[in-house]
């Protein structure tokens, strides 16, 4: 195994293990302050198409996220997992009505109306980050292919909490970085953001 991959698993399984060691009360309170950070951005207030993700395994909640930005007429899309292409797509949703457990038991939109794949914000999950933007998955590489294809045409969100935010995540060529990041404490914006 190659030392970086090494090094990316150890992250990824010593980052994972806090995470899933919170209780749901703190992942919902933590997540309330990312989100209300997040509606408050000036990208998000002018956006008019956004990509959420469904929040999996103590991931950052976007429930919240959903019903304020569909209130406030913006379009919001949700990825599925295309198996055979080992890919995402994004369709439209309305509401929380619209998703049921899908690929790895996440939430994915029931229906396959209005595909999308152009954004004004695609917000990303991820398992770790540093402050220059990298980001660590779950090393599947579904998100990878999607990043490549909207890089330096959208604006590129994660969440995360403090504790995922790490000195360095081993990186390599192709991975591409996020913009912003939101944690409870603070917004980073990367060396490739504003």
């Amino acid at each position: 195994m190659a030392p970086i991959v090494e090094k990316k698993n150890f992250l990824r399984n010593d980052i994972l293990q806090k995470r899933l060691k919170l209780p749901f009360e703190e992942v919902f309170r933590l997540s309330s302050i990312i989100q209300k950070k997040f509606w408050n951005l000036r990208e998000f207030k002018q956006a008019h198409q956004i990509a959420l993700y469904a929040s999996f395994k103590n991931e950052v909640l976007t429930d919240t996220i959903l019903e304020y930005a569909i209130t406030h007429g913006k379009e919001v899309f949700f990825p599925r997992v295309v198996r055979g292409k080992k890919g995402l797509i994004f369709l439209k949703v309305t509401g929380k009505q619209d998703l049921v457990p899908g690929s790895y038991e996440i939430q994915e939109p029931i229906h396959n109306k209005i595909e999308q794949d152009s954004f004004d914000i695609m917000v990303v999950p991820g398992i770790a980050f540093d402050k220059s933007g990298n980001r660590l998955g779950y090393g599947k590489g579904y998100y990878d292919k999607v990043l490549h294809s909207i890089k330096g045409k959208c604006l590129i969100v994660a969440f995360a909490y403090n504790f995922q935010i790490t000195d360095m995540v081993p990186a390599e060529e192709h991975d591409v970085k996020v913009n912003k990041i939101i944690t409870e404490s603070r917004v980073f914006i990367t060396e490739r953001g504003e």
